[in-house]
């Protein structure tokens, strides 16, 4: 089952929403989220958080369509924890992440966390953007169709065994680690290319071609 989570960081375009609701089997709004539903044909099948930043008309607008699910203000996990452990309970089987990014770095962070969490228990997820796209790296990352693209591999803590094939700079069975941002802005120079990790975290920030 393909889930499509909108979070509260910079809203998506109305371009971008639809196309990914498009291909969703169940979407989910985490708060402010619901934002970036307002002046779209997508409705959320789900709305969840502690509501203190989804205004009062839009919720009372969508609240006909929409299964609610009130959190607490005071909680251990963030509302992006609480959809995504949602979206897993729920049989998901790939989860994309829109709203994911900007406002306050720290959200975005923990947001990009959750690509982790996802993986920890056996999901795929990835997070989107208009200019770029972020997943964790399982074991090896194919990308095809993407030369001339800006590709940044950065890891949380350590990760193992790094291979880079059709990237302007390779590597071979390297460790990357977070004291040292050595994979950031490479360029795939090949029709192919491809990411390999023997171990450990690492995210793959895939800007599109012209950003």
């Amino acid at each position: 089952m393909n889930v499509l989570i909108v979070l509260g960081g910079d809203a998506p375009g109305r371009v971008l929403l639809e196309s990914c609701a498009r291909q969703a089997d169940l979407i989910i709004a985490a708060d402010r989220g619901m934002e970036a539903f307002a002046d779209t044909t997508v409705k959320p099948d789900l709305l969840l958080g502690d509501m203190d930043s989804v205004s009062e008309a839009l919720l009372a607008r969508m609240q006909a369509d929409t299964q609610i699910e009130r959190l607490p203000c005071e909680k251990d996990d963030t509302d992006g924890v609480h959809a995504l452990d949602v979206a897993i309970a729920r049989g998901a089987e790939q989860i994309t992440l829109l709203g994911a990014l900007g406002g306050r770095m720290d959200h975005a962070l923990a947001n990009l966390m959750l690509l982790v969490r996802a993986n920890r228990r056996g999901v795929k997820a990835q997070v989107l953007s208009e200019s770029v796209r972020i997943a964790r790296v399982d074991g090896y990352a194919l990308l095809h169709g993407a030369k001339g693209d800006t590709v940044s591999l950065l890891p949380l803590g350590c990760a193992a065994g790094v291979t880079l094939r059709g990237f302007h700079y390779p590597l071979e069975n390297h460790d990357l680690t977070s004291d040292y941002p050595l994979g950031v802005s490479n360029v795939v120079d090949q029709d192919e290319a491809g990411v390999e990790v023997a171990s450990g975290d690492l995210l793959l920030f895939h800007h599109y071609a012209g950003i």
